[in-house]
């Protein structure tokens, strides 16, 4: 996918018009910052590939692998209106190393189809940006953790 890309503006112009995401360059390296726009978590791969293929059956679901893929990123919808998410779940996500990424933090994007870089570990479909709902991904570790959902 990059391999026409020769800089980090050809790199950044790629993921806006294939992907519409709003990428900016924060010392030559695409990101995104989480707010209203998009949210992230953030999970270890083993989790991340059984959450992947539960949102497969459902929902397209952009992640962003590390170099060395110690983490996946999924990028999904913010909730509308803008909620927190409750601490109980917080535990209860935290007790399978999964985060909830706060709005205003910078996640790196890939800038290489290689696994010695930032990557993807699901591509997101072209055209307009289409994210699972941060709900949906979460209800997804529930399910693949057999986790219940805490109850207020």
């Amino acid at each position: 996918m990059f391999e026409r890309c020769r800089t980090p503006h050809d790199i950044a112009h790629l993921l806006r018009d294939r992907f519409g995401l709003p990428v900016q360059l924060l010392a030559g390296r695409p990101m995104i910052t989480t707010g209203s726009i998009l949210g992230a978590l953030v999970m270890p791969p083993e989790l991340g590939r059984k959450v992947l293929a539960t949102l497969d059956r459902t929902f397209t679901a952009p992640v962003v692998a590390d170099p060395g893929e110690r983490t996946w990123t999924f990028l999904v919808t913010p909730p509308s209106p803008a909620t927190a998410v409750e601490i109980a779940v917080r535990r209860s996500l935290a007790g399978h190393h999964v985060t909830v990424v706060p709005a205003g933090r910078n996640v790196l994007l890939p800038s290489t189809d290689s696994t010695l870089g930032w990557h993807w570990a699901g591509e997101p479909v072209p055209g307009l940006l289409r994210m699972p709902p941060r709900s949906a991904v979460i209800s997804a570790v529930h399910q693949v953790t057999g986790m219940r959902a805490p109850t207020p």
